[in-house]
């Protein structure tokens, strides 16, 4: 999840323009600066309950696959095993979390266009200053 998260960050960061983060007109003008609350808006997201819980179901079931094939194999083979399920539960974690990903950078660039706000930065890296749009971000999500 905190790599989704993370993921997520950049895009935002390269989408609602990060070069101009450093330019001295942009640092001057704080109102150009948003921040949203990834993680809140993430556990808001209407269907995260159900994409979390089929993450889990997966994880079980390839740590219950792991219990009943390991046995047999020596530590090259249990090292493959736990690989092979590792990307499994990857792929999947993708598959749910990538449109929701999507879906949610789309409501954060949609919020800071209609806000004026060129640059965006998740909560947890600002210490002050900046709009706090999480919550339209949040309303955009919940439509």
């Amino acid at each position: 999840m905190k790599k989704q998260i993370l993921s997520l960050l950049v895009a935002v960061l390269v989408c609602v323009g990060f070069a101009g983060v450093l330019s001295p007109k942009t640092v001057l003008a704080a109102d150009t600066i948003g921040f949203v609350n990834v993680q809140r808006v993430f556990a808001s997201y209407p269907d995260i309950s159900s994409a979390r819980a089929a993450i889990g179901l997966e994880q079980k079931k390839a740590q219950e696959e792991f219990q009943s094939k390991a046995a047999g194999l020596d530590d090259e083979g249990k090292r493959a095993l736990d690989k092979t399920l590792t990307e499994r539960i990857a792929q999947r974690e993708d598959e749910l979390m990538g449109p929701i990903q999507k879906k949610i950078l789309a409501a954060i660039n949609k919020v800071a266009k209609a806000q004026g706000i060129s640059t965006v930065f998740d909560s947890a890296a600002i210490v002050t200053g900046g709009k706090d749009i999480t919550k339209d971000v949040i309303d955009v999500i919940s439509k």
